[in-house]
């Protein structure tokens, strides 16, 4: 090998930033550990020493973290207000009537498990059983008139409400993602307004709740200026001392200088700069009482807020430094804001407002460590419509202020409807402030300077860097419909539960360990090799998969599974080749050189065909789709410089010095066994064929009789909160459940406290009337083993499917879309669409027989394990697919071979199976490798694995049968047809005499 010193240089860095990046992994599941058993005043005081946050900060930037099925995380109940879309629907024509029947229908929605809307309309016709809802909702954006019927009425308001819980469902989710939480859980509870969200290992509760709720109404305001607006507050402070039955109105005048010093003193924000003239009007009066001045400046001031108790809570602005134009209006106490609010909105105090002033607070205290909120007044509208509304909004991202010591900010960019509006308010507003307001709080109110004409501009408000991101987050992913408000939240555990866990971890090492000890067994010295090159490969994995953040869940390990069994192959392709190379009496040096030669093609082809089936998976994937498809496009870069680097470097190595050690290949009896053996695999195809269609027949039929059993991620199901007395097993739980419910195997979780449970269960789910049944079912298998810790149903709910309509789709296209390009690559490479049409084919073949297993042992209640489809079922589907390409390429890349090395012009059958027989070693030694693997872990690797391994055991049977039995038959007979078709060549008889 060239520049061999070179390579392994760059080996030992890149396996440096590996063990970085690894070491860091482990401290990130480490620390992960230690702070889920810590209480929350625990860990906020563990996360506030400079150093465990540095570390912890560097762990989750350098490492790879755990998914919800893994790891457990944050679990939410979000209830998206669907009493605002009907009220939203009905606009101005609201009365008493209908807010009335919107009030019962809230409070009855807290037992009941109806829809909100059949609340409201049972609601309305129970306080007035002739009022027609026609005459709420009749308008012409509605499309309803006050003809329509009840029911079309009722159906418009059920189908609006559902597109706006779709729409909260979306816009949460492309928050989440952009988040950064990968691998998330959503569910819709149809009806209820309700998404159920599951986060994977999140800490930071506080800025989950932000990111959540908010709507992201983002408005652009014009301002009254303090000079404008400051006598309305004044007016408010005396209309509130006549309400609280203080002194007249008129003595409010007569406070002194040293109230008025004070006042701006306790002013603890000093931002805004501008001047006011209202201020003499309250602190001046040629009236002195008597007793007042005898009193110190601090007594005097304890009066005056004692008097003025609105001004108490409503801090004066430093009037004599700031611009009368700017809209603030006063500061207040955080904590003091609900009082303010509260006197703001009396009814008494309402009338002294004009009917375009607003006031609205501020996000948070306008300077750092200040706990005081600024008060903005708004210019309004008659239709309270903003002149610019966030909609207009094309993209927002977290930028940094280079006129304000780089402070993090918000940077956005319009949409040519949205600048030009902006352009005209800018330049309508110039010397007057702008208030940037998300969902009724004030971001910033910046001064206009000069007319802005591209669209572009900036939201600043003293923000953290992950604030900035968060904002920005929130603008791109767009407005909710409704206001989402957070009902619940809890701490879950893992999906597969911690028994799960150790047991497929044992296993696991169990499967690694058998691999490794059948390589050498079979292949002596360069086992030893193959197996170093493995390890080196699962290194590699880990510290990529590591250095690119990616959340390791159980589809993310079946691709780390299918990556391992292409290295094992890599690998047997080389040592079959230098076998062969060996048997022709080359020397040692020589066959290894030719080995790779000869192999190189075959492990190209196969692993590029792979991957790119894991970047259109990637690409039109969501979810666990992508998870899979990002460890398989990382296992496949890794074993391409394991096996054609690694292998080669330790194998010229031992060449070299083939004095001092002795390497082999394998032993002469398995060598001679293959080199006898010649299986008429072409001239059987027929019965291939026919034992194939009745599979493919009886697989259809199963389809269309028996269907197949859907698990909660597909159809949705019943969510329970059970509360157990004693301690309890979670396995067992699981087992016992399984049974009671017909062999549907529930989702269990630990959530909260560790005496409860929340169990997810799709049994009886589409029965109509079924809930009863359900529950008996769910406590008989809860009492079965656990009698004595007495369980208890604390919670009842329905639940949506985890896996969303789109991502169904998702996982359609790509799977539609990776069989185009597999046979478009196919047939390019090899020259020839036969080739193609032969591999898509004998995938189709795979998936079906999967599928129809899964479909005929559905409708069977007895079996020891689950058979329903779900994500686990995904990633195994996946893996077959990309298993079962990786192995038929390899044949026709041998099938090329021979064809083209051929000087005999043997027939094209003779061939096909002489190239099949050629690589019948190497494909049963992948496929023992891959099947032990699978078995072990069905055995051994716990109740909820026994499914994906039962799919990925049978799946990797069907493969290795339609790489040697149909694709290349096939291809073979699609050629031989092509051939029969082409025009004979016609011949001129001789006419001459």
């Amino acid at each position: 090998m060239k520049n061999r010193n070179v390579i392994i240089g760059l080996l030992a860095i890149f396996a440096l930033i590996c063990a970085y990046n690894i070491y860091y992994t482990g401290v990130l599941i480490s620390t992960d550990s230690a702070l889920s058993n810590m209480t929350s005043e625990k860990r906020s005081k563990w996360l506030d020493k400079k150093d465990n946050y540095e570390k912890y900060k560097a762990a989750h930037e350098n490492g790879m973290s755990l998914g919800l099925d893994l790891q457990g995380g944050m679990y939410i109940t979000m209830e998206i207000g669907l009493e605002d879309v009907v009220k939203g629907l009905a606009g101005t024509n609201r009365d008493s009537l209908f807010d009335k029947a919107i009030n019962i229908a809230l409070q009855r929605k807290v037992t009941s498990q109806s829809s909100f809307v059949d609340l409201f309309v049972q609601a309305i016709k129970e306080l007035d059983p002739n009022v027609r809802l026609a005459t709420y909702f009749a308008s012409q954006s509605n499309g309803i008139t006050f003809n329509t019927p009840e029911s079309e009425v009722v159906d418009k308001i059920k189908r609006e409400s559902s597109d706006a819980l779709e729409r909260a469902f979306n816009i949460l989710r492309t928050r989440i993602d952009q988040f950064g939480v990968a691998s998330p859980n959503l569910q819709k509870q149809p009806g209820t307004g309700r998404i159920l969200i599951e986060l994977p290992g999140v800490k930071d509760a506080d800025r989950v709740r932000n990111l959540l709720r908010n709507t992201a109404k983002l408005e652009f305001w014009t301002t009254y200026s303090a000079e404008e607006a400051f006598p309305y507050i004044e007016k408010i402070n005396q209309k509130i001392r006549e309400l609280e039955g203080l002194a007249a109105a008129s003595d409010s005048a007569k406070t002194q200088d040293s109230a008025k010093k004070e006042i701006a003193q306790k002013d603890t924000t000093k931002t805004s700069k501008a001047d006011s003239n209202q201020v003499a009007s309250t602190d001046s009066s040629k009236d002195k009482d008597t007793a007042n001045s005898k009193l110190s400046d601090k007594e005097k001031t304890e009066k005056f807020f004692k008097e003025n108790p609105f001004f108490a809570l409503l801090r004066f602005p430093d009037f004599q430094n700031m611009n009368g134009k700017m809209p603030v209006m006063g500061y207040a106490l955080i904590s003091d804001t609900a009082k303010v609010n509260q006197y703001l909105n009396r009814p008494e105090v309402q009338m002294i407002l004009p009917s375009d002033l607003k006031l609205f607070w501020t996000a948070k205290p306008e300077a750092a460590g200040s706990q005081y909120l600024t008060l903005i007044a708004i210019r309004s509208n008659r239709d309270n419509a903003a002149p610019l509304e966030g909609d207009q909004i094309s993209d927002a991202r977290q930028d940094f202020d280079q006129q304000r010591n780089n402070m993090p900010v918000v940077s956005m960019n319009m949409y040519p409807e949205g600048a030009r509006k902006w352009r005209k308010l800018t330049g309508d507003n110039i010397g007057k402030s702008i208030a940037i307001v998300l969902d009724n709080l004030v971001y910033s109110y910046p001064t206009v300077q000069n007319v802005i004409a591209n669209g572009s501009s900036q939201i600043s408000g003293n923000f953290s860097i992950d604030e900035a991101k968060d904002l920005s987050n929130l603008l791109k992913a767009g407005k909710l419909p409704a206001p989402a408000r957070i009902e619940g939240e809890e701490i879950i555990g893992a999906t597969l539960g911690e028994e799960t866990v150790t047991k497929g971890t044992f296993s696991f090492t169990i499967a690694f360990v058998g691999i490794l000890a059948f390589m050498i067994l079979y292949y002596r010295g360069s086992g030893v090799v193959a197996n170093i090159a493995l390890l080196v490969n699962v290194f590699f994995v880990l510290g990529i998969s590591s250095a690119l953040n990616v959340v390791l869940t159980l589809p993310g390990i079946a691709g780390i599974i299918l990556s391992m069994a292409m290295s094992v192959d890599a690998n047997v392709l080389i040592y079959e080749r230098t076998r062969e190379e060996l048997a022709t009496g080359k020397p040692m040096k020589a066959a290894i050189s030719m080995g790779f030669q000869n192999a190189f093609s075959a492990i190209m082809d196969s692993n590029i065909t792979t991957f790119l089936t894991g970047v259109i998976l990637y690409v039109f994937g969501t979810g666990p789709i992508r998870g899979f498809a990002v460890t398989l496009m990382i296992g496949i870069i890794t074993t391409l410089v394991s096996a054609l680097l690694v292998t080669r470097i330790l194998l010229e190595y031992l060449a070299e010095r083939k004095n001092e050690i002795k390497i082999s290949f394998g032993t002469t009896a398995a060598a001679d066994f293959f080199t006898r053996l010649n299986s008429q695999f072409i001239a059987n195809r027929k019965k291939s064929y026919i034992i194939s269609v009745v599979a493919v027949v009886i697989s259809l039929i199963s389809f269309g009789i028996f269907g197949f059993k859907f698990g909660v991620d597909f159809q949705g199901g019943r969510q329970y909160i059970i509360e157990f007395q004693k301690q309890y097993d979670t396995e067992k739980v699981r087992q016992d459940l399984t049974d009671a419910f017909g062999n549907n195997a529930p989702i269990v979780k630990t959530v909260g406290s560790k005496n409860q449970l929340m169990i997810t269960t799709s049994y009886l789910f589409e029965a109509k009337d079924a809930d009863q049944k359900v529950t008996d079912a769910l406590m008989a298998g809860l009492n079965k083993s656990h009698a004595d810790a007495k369980p208890v149903i604390m919670k009842k709910t329905t639940v949506g499917p985890t896996i969303a309509e789109d991502i169904k789709m998702g996982a359609i296209y790509s799977v539609v879309f990776s069989v185009i390009v597999i046979f478009a690559y196919v047939a390019i490479r090899f020259g020839n669409w036969q080739y193609g049409m032969g591999a898509l084919l004998s995938l189709a073949f795979n998936v079906i027989l999967v599928l129809g297993l899964f479909s005929l042992l559905g409708s069977i209640d007895s079996l020891p394990f689950s058979v329903e489809i779900d994500q686990s079922f995904i990633a195994a589907l996946l893996t077959i697919v990309g298993y079962s390409i990786n192995d038929t390429v390899v044949v026709f890349d041998r099938i090329r071979e021979v064809v083209d090395d051929d000087k005999s012009h043997l027939p094209r059958p003779t061939l096909f199976n002489r190239a099949i027989n050629d690589t019948l070693s190497r494909t049963l030694v992948t496929s023992i490798t891959t099947l032990t693997t699978a078995l072990i872990l069905f055995f051994f690797g716990g109740d909820v694995l026994k499914g994906f391994m039962f799919a990925l055991f049978f799946g990797v049977t069907f493969g290795t049968f339609s790489s040697i039995f149909m694709a290349s038959p096939i291809s073979l007979d699609l050629l031989e047809w092509s051939k029969k078709q082409e025009p004979t060549p016609s011949t001129t008889p001789n006419t001459k005499k």
